[in-house]
């Protein structure tokens, strides 16, 4: 609970930093973009409990925008809407909602002295470089946990 708090505390923080500004080039214009359109799903888990991923991520509160990477609902469903066809990563969304990402860390939810985080795309196990270089496919599952245990991810719900 506590962390979910820091979380979206931490998104309406970032988005009030930014106040609409470009985040990594990605802007945040008036409507959605109809160039691209994807979604993908992110589950980050703190020793076998689920993190909330924040609703409005990418949607600042006063500034009449949403940024071309963002989420609507706390349902972990990241939203690619954008004017333009290029690949959006998730180090791009983590610098959008704020939180840190890193093999040892994303956002509150931290790898044990010495380990790293497990991370999961599509049901394989990743081990590139940095974790903030996954790019963000259409109905591609990210699953970040910090273990153990190891949680079993919930089946995402595809808009």
């Amino acid at each position: 609970m506590k962390l979910q708090l820091l979380l979206g505390i931490a998104a309406i923080v970032a988005q009030s930093m930014f106040g609409g500004a470009p985040v990594d080039g990605i802007r945040c214009d008036a409507s959605e973009g109809a160039a691209q359109h994807v979604h993908a799903d992110l589950q980050i888990f703190n020793h076998g409990r689920p993190l909330e991923i924040p609703a409005a991520i990418g949607i600042p509160v006063d500034a009449g925008c949403l940024y071309w990477v963002h989420t609507h609902s706390a349902n972990g469903i990241i939203h690619i809407e954008s004017p333009v066809k290029r690949a959006f990563t998730l180090g791009e969304f983590f610098d959008i909602w704020g939180p840190q990402l890193s093999w040892t860390r994303a956002g509150a939810v931290r790898a044990a002295r010495g380990a790293r985080l497990s991370i999961v795309v599509n049901g394989r196990p990743w081990h590139g470089a940095d974790p903030r270089a996954i790019v963000l496919r259409d109905r591609e599952q990210i699953v970040i946990q910090a273990a153990p245990p190891l949680a079993k991810p919930v089946r995402p719900n595809w808009p």
